[in-house]
């Protein structure tokens, strides 16, 4: 703006060659000019410069401020009360006033006014070379400076724990110790029954000198010499007094033990009862069903690690138990070890064998199974052919012939898948038969499917034979009635043909014909009929020609013997 209002005055004083009506030399002017010329050009790189330099000092602000919070972090820490006021101006610093996010925003800022610096003016070389030196100067003070601030809050976090741990226990500690040496003097069950557990204060005595141990070493001096002091003194009373009481620690590390070992081996029952269930559980033979017992093995199998770990640590438990336990309860617990390992074995020893002899079924079961899909599925093609075949009406030749065939296919289809079905069984037979490990699985349902096939085909087969028979037999009965029929017309046209008597002739004639009987054609025509049903429509053509032409015979042979009658009448 202020380089705009400048460049309009000097234009007006160029123009006018005058400044409020005083003169200005001409060189004067053109000094002015180059002079409003330079500042117009170099304006832009001047301020591009002057950003990033602003850019630049903010973010050491920055750093300057994080590296000075951060020094009065890194220190030996006071008391309870001193760490939690640090943790939260901590808190407040990094989360309420968004540490992390304002480093991002004055980085992407300087990256921003750097890289506009260096366009405005790329000629300067040594510019654009102190603008990089210095970005990769705040990312590598940024990469340590961010991850010590990152772990000043676990660390925080731990001493203010390490200092409510150390004054629980401290506190509980006192009253129980307080009430402790006061019971020392009640009697023996009473006492007895005051520390039953010891154990626990034992723990709590343990994490009283952890975490004083640790703010020890992490405080001050200050406070390092009143912990050490107060550690002191309770330790002191403590060991006063667990000399005393010790041998009531014994009966309550006893029921501890106790405790963990029923844990465990409940634990552990529950797995290997579980693994035991599915390994033995029945299994009707078929490809599904295998297949998923196969993979109730293989997950068994991946979780004997598991067993063999509660294992161990039942086992631990109890030879912790049986060093102090009664006699009968130490060989109880020595029984329960050695049933559990035996069950453990045994299940170890199964899972490699049972999958090896499911991997063994599985490829005859699923070649099974497909071959008894395709062989229902050839039946009920066959069966669907028979049918129709009954059913529709006459084909062509072509037609008849590819029917036929087809159900020749169907049929040895179902003979085919038959025999791969048969033997298969027999293989599945043989191998569960002679298997140790798969008596669980039961084959009565594939038996009984084979069965189911084996009669479906049984069946089939004889319907099949006998509608054989039964075309056949509609054939013989066909021309055993043609030939009759053709014997008698040929006899008759023979018998036409002779030469002689006419009296001896009319007689013989006349014998003949009166024994042609009506039924030979009625069966003919019948046979014909029945036959027609099952012929192709090629066949049934030449069949009805041979109908006609020996119909038409029959009905010649019928006219000569009704004139033979007249002829004898008028005789």
């Amino acid at each position: 703006m202020f380089a705009l209002m400048s460049l309009q005055v000097l234009q007006r004083i160029h123009k006018d060659r005058s400044v409020d009506g005083v003169p200005v030399p001409p060189d004067q002017l053109q000094d002015m000019a180059e002079r409003m010329n330079f500042v117009c050009t170099s304006s832009s790189v001047h301020l591009a410069k002057m950003e990033f330099l602003e850019n630049q000092h903010h973010m050491q602000a920055f750093l300057s401020l994080a590296e000075s919070r951060l020094k009065s972090w890194i220190i030996k820490y006071g008391c309870q009360e001193s760490v939690e006021l640090m943790l939260h101006n901590y808190t407040l610093f990094v989360e309420k006033q968004r540490f992390f996010e304002n480093y991002e925003a004055l980085f992407q800022s300087l990256k921003q006014a750097g890289e506009a610096y260096v366009n405005a003016d790329s000629s300067v070389e040594e510019g654009e070379l102190g603008v990089r030196r210095f970005i990769r100067e705040v990312v590598t003070q940024w990469r340590s400076l961010s991850m010590e601030v990152r772990s000043v809050r676990s660390m925080l976090e731990e001493v203010q724990s390490n200092w409510e741990k150390y004054s629980s226990s401290v506190a509980s500690l006192q009253a129980w110790l307080d009430d402790a040496e006061k019971a020392l003097s009640q009697p023996e069950n009473t006492k007895r029954e005051f520390f039953r557990n010891l154990s626990h204060w034992m723990d709590e005595h343990a994490t009283m000198n952890d975490a004083g141990n640790f703010l020890i070493e992490t405080c001050d001096e200050t406070v390092s010499l009143d912990l050490k002091q107060q550690l002191l003194l309770m330790n002191g009373r403590w060991r006063d007094l667990f000399l005393k009481v010790k041998q009531y620690a014994r009966a309550d590390e006893l029921e501890k033990w106790r405790k963990d070992h029923l844990k465990a081996v409940s634990a552990l029952k529950e797995l290997l009862d579980t693994a035991e269930a599915r390994l033995n559980a029945p299994v009707n033979v078929s490809f599904l069903s295998v297949r998923a017992f196969l993979q109730d093995v293989e997950d068994t199998k991946q979780k004997v690690p598991a067993m063999e770990t509660q294992y161990k640590l039942a086992a631990r438990s109890g030879q912790l138990l049986t060093k102090d336990a009664p006699q009968d309860e130490a060989a109880r617990v020595l029984v329960t070890l050695a049933t559990a390992k035996s069950q453990l074995s045994k299940v170890r020893e199964r899972c490699p064998s049972l999958m090896r002899e499911c991997h063994v079924l599985l490829p005859l079961l699923e070649e099974t199974e497909k071959h008894i899909a395709a062989f229902y599925q050839a039946l009920e093609r066959a069966s669907s052919i028979t049918s129709a075949e009954r059913e529709t009406e006459p084909h062509s030749q072509a037609q008849y012939k590819h029917k036929w065939q087809e159900l020749l296919n169907q049929q040895q289809s179902c003979k085919r898948c038959l025999s791969v079905i048969e033997k298969n069984h027999h293989s599945l037979q043989k191998a569960l038969s002679t298997s140790k490990v798969l008596k669980n699985v039961n084959l009565s349902l594939l038996q009984k499917r084979v069965s189911e096939i084996q009669a479906s085909a049984q069946v089939k087969v004889g319907d099949w034979r006998r509608q054989e028979e039964a075309n056949n037999s509609l054939r013989r009965r066909f021309e055993d009635s043609r030939q009759e029929l053709e014997r008698v017309l040929n006899r008759s046209q023979s018998c036409l043909r002779e030469t002689g008597d006419a009296e001896d002739l009319l007689k013989k004639h006349t014998e003949i014909f009166s024994q042609c009987d009506q039924r030979v054609l009625n069966v003919f025509l019948k046979a014909c009929d029945e036959l027609t049903d099952i012929l192709p429509e090629e066949e049934q053509q030449k069949l009805q020609e041979t109908v006609r032409m020996l119909h038409k015979h029959w009905k010649v042979r019928g006219f000569f013997y009704s004139l033979l009658i007249l002829i004898d009448f008028g005789g």
